[in-house]
């Protein structure tokens, strides 16, 4: 089999974006934040909100390539209804999903959103020790969900390709902003992971202590931070991996007439629209 080597890999996405900037970026508004308790608590439950579109995300991206058999099929196989590969190359794509609705490194059924969830409940925890936002009429004011923070979480199902065709331009744009996603976690959860080790030791003592019950069982506050970071679980970078050989293989099963080079520069233009709309996330985080 002939294929054609989109060459996608942390290497050439790095050439296309300036990491190291994004990343100094990040860490001064992570910084800033964890100077006053109220503030860090309304940084983490917005970039908890936001991450917490990103598993219904990679769900609609794998049903979409799922479904798009006409678009991957093995030119080996001469037998039409044994050529379609498009679940085989979902299948990379949905191993994202499948810890984002049910985390593998326990032994129960802990969603991301809910462990975030429990991240932010005991963070509001340690705030109340204190006497603040007791009431909790008050905490909803105080973690609202302002206008740009809906905007944001918009855009990520657009992102991801809801309510687009399940054509190709759609689907390899939609794996473009999917890297993105991946790649520029792994290295923002890291930096909120040290930023609170070294500003809030005691915050991160109580995280690690505090257990909150949702869905019938209780989370643990810390894991979500753990299991993201590059310092602990590093799910982010493993879900980046795997996103990667699907794109190879979902351009090893392009048929002989696709345009294989149009669809890596959808690849980059998706990654360039999450690359944005991260931007975007953390001028309004910060404003």
């Amino acid at each position: 089999m002939k294929t054609y080597d989109p060459n996608l890999t942390l290497s050439t996405l790095k050439a296309a974006h300036d990491f190291d900037a994004t990343e100094a970026r990040v860490a001064s508004i992570v910084d800033a934040a964890a100077d006053e308790p109220v503030a860090l608590l309304r940084f983490l439950s917005h970039y908890a909100s936001w991450n917490g579109y990103f598993g219904a995300g990679v769900a609609t991206l794998a049903g979409k390539i799922a479904r798009s058999r006409h678009l991957f099929v093995d030119p080996d196989e001469p037998v039409h209804t044994l050529a379609d590969r498009s679940v085989f190359v979902a299948s990379y794509f949905f191993d994202a999903a499948r810890d984002e609705f049910d985390d593998g490194s326990t032994g129960h059924r802990d969603t991301h959103r809910c462990l975030a969830q429990a991240m932010v409940a005991g963070v509001l925890a340690h705030v109340r020790a204190d006497g603040r936002l007791v009431d909790p009429a008050e905490t909803n004011r105080a973690l609202a969900a302002p206008e740009w923070l809906l905007d944001v979480e918009a855009r990520v199902a657009r992102g991801y390709g809801a309510g687009a065709p399940d054509d190709a331009a759609s689907i390899f744009t939609a794996m473009g902003y999917h890297l993105g996603s991946e790649v520029l976690a792994d290295a923002e959860f890291s930096v909120i992971d040290h930023a609170l080790s070294e500003k809030r030791p005691a915050l991160v003592k109580h995280l690690k202590a505090y257990s909150h019950p949702i869905g019938g069982q209780t989370h643990n506050a810390w894991h979500w931070l753990r299991v993201h970071s590059g310092h602990g679980g590093a799910v982010e970078e493993m879900h980046f991996e795997w996103a990667v050989e699907g794109v190879r293989r979902a351009f090893a099963y392009l048929g002989p007439d696709a345009d294989a080079a149009l669809h890596r520069q959808q690849v980059l233009d998706g990654f360039a629209r999450f690359a944005a709309d991260h931007a975007a996330f953390f001028d309004g985080v910060s404003a």
